[in-house]
């Protein structure tokens, strides 16, 4: 493999996916729960949103270095890590590392290029 770089942007749509899917549990809760309660659901998934899932560093990069060491990008600092399997969901793709403690990274279509998207998917069919 060639030089292998993928810049990522954030991704739109992973937040339209995840507010979709509170959307939804809030509509689900406002049926069954009196409204009091419900508000209190609201309030804690505002709480639990901005608290956990805000502070969740942001990956801007990938650049591949050799064999399956990669260079991972992120909020500012960059650390050597290897992947152990990519898997591609058509709208995002998840890649696996060989260390327990980095976190696998979710790739959705909107954060790459057309171009490097179909890098990835190819990538994924390979590793």
């Amino acid at each position: 493999m060639d030089k292998a770089s993928f810049q990522l942007k954030r991704s739109y749509l992973a937040l339209l996916f995840q507010l979709c899917i509170f959307t939804l549990l809030m509509i689900l809760l406002y049926q069954i729960l009196p409204f009091s309660f419900w508000c209190g659901f609201l309030l804690l998934g505002a709480v639990v949103y901005i608290l956990f899932y805000r502070k969740t560093p942001q990956i801007t990069g990938l650049d591949y270095l050799e064999g399956k060491e990669w260079t991972l990008f992120a909020a500012g600092q960059k650390q050597r890590v290897q992947i152990s399997h990519i898997i591609d969901h058509q709208a995002y793709i998840v890649v696996y590392f060989q260390h327990a403690r980095t976190k696998p990274i979710i790739i959705w279509c909107d954060q790459v290029s057309f171009q490097q998207w179909k890098s990835l998917k190819i990538l994924a069919k390979m590793i």
